[in-house]
């Protein structure tokens, strides 16, 4: 299946754009979210040889255990929500490498002057620069969602096997008859990429900056907001684009916490995420992404190196 994917037959330039973007990118793209997986479940096998399990949202896994054993029909929310954030920080940690490989996608590629050979290529800078946003927008958290139900099905093993262990319960009573195995693929997926939607401004400024910036886009691309917010405030004492940046993580307050995992509410919660796409700074923040991604095209035709 692999080689059928890093496979070109013929004339298919976008799939070798995507593919281009892969191995120049794969330690953000592959190897972090492997190595975060890797050190999850080294960490938790010698937690649950120590006794307890991870310590997940403020408690161990035992005690989370211990707790569904005498919940009753809330035993299915406590193990479904304990499976679901079980790869938290895998996805926080793939976060940060969305923006690192948003702020060089298109900086190194003219540092390291491989656009010259690009731009020889029959493909156009709007191709190339869709291709770049694509791969960080949607094959870095689909690989990385990949990774998350590894995790996910390894702590459903983890808990099965303490409970088959250190108590007189069947495992499938606790743990396995009780995970909403629907609500952990909806959980990955749908919150993930409204996330994504809603922080598309970010992502694509960092974009814009990697595009047009000469030495580090990291420092460029902090320091132009934090100027243009102090300017605000000094001179018009306003907080209009703070609260703009702002906006584009407060929803969670407001749609996170309706996202229900049990089996009668799994439709509710994933409308009430939709619900956020009802908001006018979800549009306008969707208007300002297109801006800057037509921004970097631009900016892409005019530069050639750094």
């Amino acid at each position: 299946m692999f080689s059928t994917l890093t496979t070109i037959n013929g004339y298919n330039p976008i799939k070798a754009l995507f593919l281009k973007e892969f191995w120049d990118n794969k330690r953000a793209i592959l190897v972090t979210p492997m190595v975060v997986t890797g050190l999850f479940i080294l960490f938790a096998i010698i937690a649950m040889i120590n006794g307890n399990g991870m310590m997940i949202d403020g408690a161990s896994m035992n005690d989370h255990i211990s707790q569904a054993q005498h919940m009753g029909e809330d035993a299915a929310k406590i193990m479904t929500g304990l499976i679901m954030v079980s790869p938290m920080v895998l996805m926080i940690t793939v976060g940060f490498s969305m923006v690192f490989t948003s702020l060089s996608v298109l900086f190194d590629e003219r540092k390291d002057k491989s656009i010259l050979f690009w731009k020889s290529m029959p493909v156009s800078d709007t191709q190339e620069v869709l291709v770049k946003l694509a791969t960080v927008i949607i094959v870095t958290p689909l690989i990385a969602i990949a990774f998350a139900l590894i995790i996910q099905v390894f702590t459903t093993l983890m808990m099965g096997a303490m409970v088959a262990i250190n108590s007189d319960y069947s495992a499938w009573d606790v743990v396995f008859s009780n995970v909403n195995y629907l609500a952990v693929i909806a959980g990955d997926l749908i919150p993930t990429f409204i996330f994504i939607l809603w922080t598309l401004p970010i992502i694509t400024w960092f974009m814009l900056v990697s595009s047009f910036s000469r030495r580090s886009p990291f420092l460029l691309a902090f320091i132009i907001p934090i100027l243009l917010m102090v300017s605000e405030r000094i001179f018009f004492n306003g907080s209009l684009l703070r609260d703009a940046i702002a906006s584009r993580f407060t929803y969670l307050e407001r749609y996170g916490d309706r996202f229900d995992f049990e089996d009668r509410s799994i439709l509710e919660g994933i409308g009430s995420l939709f619900g956020s796409f009802s908001e006018l700074s979800f549009w306008v923040g969707i208007a300002f992404a297109v801006a800057m991604i037509v921004g970097c095209i631009q900016m892409r035709k005019r530069n050639s190196i750094t």
